[in-house]
């Protein structure tokens, strides 16, 4: 089982080739879910209002994320107009800066070849796949973290000041988008390497004076916005986005402490009674297809590190473990959280499977490869024939190509280069069908979505679009305007509700009475949530159970 460097470069192209059309086959998808909808909502109300230190949403105070995504998306908005695919591509850029970074990292720490297959699976991981259209702060968050570990790894290594620099301005980057957890991994890789490689020295460079003063330079607007914002204005009153109002809260303390460490020492008020385990669960669909390869090669390294510590490198250590054991003691967890230690993952079973390669062993992984290939081609037709089974012609490609790359990798077995391009290639193909069918159909169950719809058929004039008992931010983003929000119909003349829309929450419907009052149309639309799915809404019998409904009338 030979593989080359040279074969591994025209892989690496091929499947980049191929991550890139995967990319592009999900970058217009309708904007989905909370979260996602409510940074593009900011972006677009940045935009509209200029405010770029100071940030808010719907005219009030925002705290809860950095800016970072927020800059970037409204700029993007400012060139291209208010879109879709706007939203997403600043962040797919930083998927990319990720790709690269981790390429080279791998090849710093090993070789070549393996930062090529780093690269690759990284790139065709289940989670990039999902972030790359499920935008959030942390896309950007994951490519500029590997991003700034490999310019300070390049820096102590090769002693070049230039990736001093680079590898700050990524620390600055990294918290500008997700907060200090973008300063934490890279010092956890850095410190562990150089603790158990006892290179004291390392530890007093005066160089990293150098490295703080960039990265205060990279984040003081945004430490000035939030002095300006909150810190200078002791007596203002701001809401959370829990809801709960707060009197004089420090943006600073908040930004620095509370939202990250807080929520690991119990100051914070967000806990979702998540388990310690919550995120093993997460990683063992998340890193598909190349789950199984991870799991060995995270044991192969701690296995081999410890027996031969002047050779090893522990970058990889300190960016894993520990990041990995905080935050699965944290009081809340989400899915992504740990998507920023995937790309150090990747380079750890990039120079596994080279090291099986260069034996001639690792036979049996392939098999483990095809197995899961057979599982993606099983996902595929669970969808296109129980799911949602109106198919084009996207869905037949899809079964026949990871058909061919499963049959591909058991003749062509011995050639480790190739079953890499195969595995990849079949998560793509899967991921162009998921994008282009799966996630279209579950776009028609967001009703915010789908009422903006009803909106614009009926030529309601933005400044009478109105909310009540809802979160709007996707029927904001997507009908490209804020609406305005009421929380009751007291002292709402039938004067100023002629010519109105309402989309209201199927509890308010009720309590109120709407359908009693003096509306033209109402909408009864479903809704499920299209980061929460689960078995009752997947199962067409039983969908329509599972939703939840909100009402659109026309006043």
């Amino acid at each position: 089982m030979v593989t080359t460097e040279q074969q591994l470069k025209y892989v690496y192209w091929i499947v980049m080739a191929l991550v890139t059309i995967t990319f592009l086959s999900g970058i217009n998808l309708p904007v989905l879910g909370v979260d996602a909808s409510q940074y593009a909502a900011i972006s677009m109300e940045m935009l509209d209002n200029g405010s770029y230190l100071e940030v808010f949403h719907k005219g009030r105070d925002y705290l809860d994320k950095p800016p970072l995504l927020f800059w970037l998306s409204s700029f993007s908005f400012s060139i291209f107009g208010i879109e879709n695919w706007a939203y997403r591509l600043p962040s797919i850029l930083f998927i990319y800066l990720g790709i690269y970074s981790t390429l080279r990292l791998g090849k710093l720490l090993y070789n070549k070849a393996t930062g090529y297959i780093a690269a690759i699976i990284f790139a065709t991981t289940e989670a990039i796949f999902i972030i790359s259209h499920d935008v959030r702060t942390d896309t950007i968050l994951v490519g500029a973290a590997i991003f700034s570990v490999w310019g300070i790894v390049a820096f102590l290594e090769q002693g070049k000041f230039k990736y001093l620099v680079l590898g700050f301005v990524g620390v600055g980057l990294a918290m500008l988008s997700k907060g200090p957890i973008g300063l934490m991994v890279p010092m956890l890789a850095i410190g562990t390497h150089i603790l158990i490689k006892r290179q004291w020295k390392n530890i007093f460079r005066w160089e990293w004076l150098v490295g703080i003063v960039i990265t205060a330079v990279v984040i003081s607007p945004m430490v000035y916005g939030l002095y300006s914002q909150y810190d200078a204005q002791p007596d203002k009153i701001t809401a959370l986005s829990s809801g709960k109002m707060v009197e004089g809260i420090s943006g600073l303390n908040f930004y620095f402490w509370e939202q990250s460490f807080g929520r690991l020492t119990g100051e914070s008020e967000w806990d979702n009674g998540a388990p310690w385990h919550f995120f093993l669960g997460i990683f063992s669909w998340s890193y598909l297809p190349w789950t199984m390869i991870a799991a060995l090669a995270l044991f192969y390294k701690i296995k081999t590190s410890f027996k031969a510590i002047k050779v090893s490198e522990f970058y990889t250590i300190g960016a894993i473990f520990i990041p990995f054991i905080a935050l699965s003691f944290s009081k809340f967890q989400l899915d992504h959280y740990i998507y920023i230690i995937y790309p150090f993952i990747a380079i750890l079973a990039g120079n596994y499977l080279n090291q099986l390669a260069q034996k001639s062993k690792g036979t049996f992984l392939v098999w483990i490869q095809v197995l899961i290939m057979l599982v993606l081609l099983g996902a595929a037709i669970l969808i296109g024939e129980f799911i949602f089974v109106e198919n084009n012609i996207i869905y037949y490609l899809t079964l026949g190509v990871i058909i061919a790359f499963t049959v591909a990798s058991i003749i062509k077995r011995k050639q480790l280069h190739l079953v890499i391009m195969a595995t990849a290639g079949a998560a793509c193909m899967l991921n162009v069908y998921l994008k282009t069918h799966f996630y279209t159909n579950i776009a028609e169950y967001d009703a915010q979505l789908v009422a903006t719809r009803y909106v614009a058929a009926e030529e309601i004039p933005f400044e009478k679009q109105h909310v009540m008992g809802v979160s709007s931010h996707s029927f904001d983003f997507n009908s490209r305007h804020l609406s305005t929000y009421k929380s009751n119909f007291a002292n709402l003349s039938e004067e100023y509700l002629d010519g109105t829309s309402f989309l209201i929450s199927e509890k308010l419907y009720r309590f109120y009475e709407v359908k009693q009052m003096p509306c033209k149309k109402a909408y009864k639309i479903g809704f499920h949530s299209p980061t929460r799915l689960n078995m009752p809404f997947l199962n067409p019998e039983t969908r329509d159970e599972s939703l939840e409904y909100l009402y659109l009338v026309f006043f």
